[in-house]
């Protein structure tokens, strides 16, 4: 269907619902079909004065106009008059920004799958972010910034407060102070977030919420029985469907720059990435991006989250930090590992990246390796981001790109050089 058609099924209001949401996308997106809008809308102005032009005739003149001549022209005057007039609603209602896509990795996308690319403003709606290694830094207005962190569903409204709902994954957030009465609004699936200017990270599942506050104070409501908390700075609470247990706050523990989990003597989270069996840990197939034509990339991964440990734990990269694994391939190739971070206070770190080629894995007669990755060595994928060393881990990746080369991690382990 050509512009032209497609406009004039606007106008005439034949587009379907989904017919009409793209279409506004487009007029959002394209500055061209803006333009071309615009420039019927400055022909129905110019047919205006034309129509009314030939109604004035002269009086010297005995011929009289044509009738058909006549009605056609009236009505095609009050049909580019109706086309003007639509082309100024459109502009002038559209929708309101909410917020600004300030920097990104990986893909962010609305909830039809359309991409969004970073410096884009928002109108309210729903936000995905697509991946394990994919994120989000959003800002509103008046500075604040919410950071989503890989598979992850955010709605917010156009309201006069902000109002979010998370429905899955995990953000951090570094709020301002808001006006007195109108707080900001954090809904997930079992717990409700009441903040009125703070520093904090919040993950949720589909049975419990986790709210971990780095400054100020963050109200938290259980959904399961209305119970209600205020967390404080370096506490964490949380809240799911379980009312036998107490809705209280737990402290933080001081940052770690050294930790080790052995697959092969505890039992990972079930929201880490991996399949747990046989005393180790399987990578197992996640959505890696989406492309602009909505085929999606596939990796074969293992991740260690922290953000999805009940008990708080914050890992933290120093310039001497080395991350450590045990791991073998069925079918031996290049690696990739990527660390997923915030800094102390809440806010986003970016995402940085290590690429291990082959020759550097040197398998013993059972084809497990030990490797170690020196922090300084990962490098940011966005430019010009600082460094990672004083950043706080939430996530580490080890996957392969390629295919599935059947990975298996048995230890992992954050240390000292």
């Amino acid at each position: 269907m050509n512009d032209d058609l497609l406009i004039q099924r606007y106008l005439d209001c034949q587009l379907t619902r989904d017919e009409l949401e793209a279409f506004q996308q487009r007029l959002r997106e394209d500055a061209a079909l803006r333009e071309h809008l615009r420039y019927i809308a400055e022909q129905a102005v110019a047919f205006g004065d034309l129509s009314r032009c030939e109604t004035d005739t002269p009086v010297c003149s005995p011929k009289k106009p044509d009738r058909s001549v006549w009605f056609t022209t009236l009505a095609l005057a009050a049909s580019i008059a109706v086309l003007a007039t639509s082309a100024w609603l459109f502009f002038a209602s559209k929708p309101d920004t909410v917020l600004t896509l300030v920097e990104s990795t990986g893909t962010v996308a609305w909830s039809d799958g359309t991409v969004i690319a970073s410096g884009e403003t928002l109108p309210a709606g729903t936000l995905e972010t697509v991946g394990e290694a994919s994120s989000a830094l959003l800002r509103f207005d008046d500075g604040s910034l919410i950071t989503l962190h890989g598979d992850a569903e955010l709605s917010f409204s156009s309201e006069h407060k902000k109002v979010l709902s998370l429905t899955r994954g995990t953000l951090s957030a570094a709020v301002q102070p808001q006006p007195a009465g109108r707080p900001m609004l954090i809904r997930t699936p079992s717990a409700v977030a009441e903040v009125v200017g703070t520093a904090f990270d919040l993950s949720t599942r589909s049975e419990d919420t986790l709210l971990k506050v780095n400054e100020g104070l963050v109200k938290l409501k259980r959904l399961a029985d209305g119970s209600e908390i205020d967390v404080p700075a370096h506490r964490s609470a949380l809240a799911s469907l379980d009312t036998g247990t107490a809705l209280d706050a737990a402290s933080t523990p001081e940052p770690l720059t050294a930790w080790r989990f052995d697959f092969t003597t505890s039992i990972p989270p079930r929201d880490w990435r991996g399949i747990s069996k046989d005393g180790a840990m399987h990578a197992s197939p996640y959505v890696a991006k989406k492309k602009p034509d909505g085929r999606i990339v596939t990796h074969f991964g293992v991740s260690v989250r922290t953000a999805m440990l009940e008990q708080p734990l914050r890992l933290v990269a120093t310039e001497r930090g080395v991350i450590k694994y045990r791991l073998r391939q069925k079918l031996p190739g290049p690696l990739n590992v990527m660390l997923l971070t915030h800094h102390l206070d809440g806010s986003f770190g970016g995402n940085f990246e290590f690429k291990l080629p082959l020759e550097q894995l040197h398998p013993n007669e059972e084809g497990w390796c030990e490797i170690e990755l020196p922090i300084s060595a990962f490098q940011p994928l966005i430019p010009g981001h600082p460094r990672v060393e004083g950043h706080v881990l939430t996530s580490v990746i080890i996957f392969s790109s390629r295919a599935d080369s059947g990975l298996v991690v048995s230890r992992f382990e954050l240390g000292d050089s």
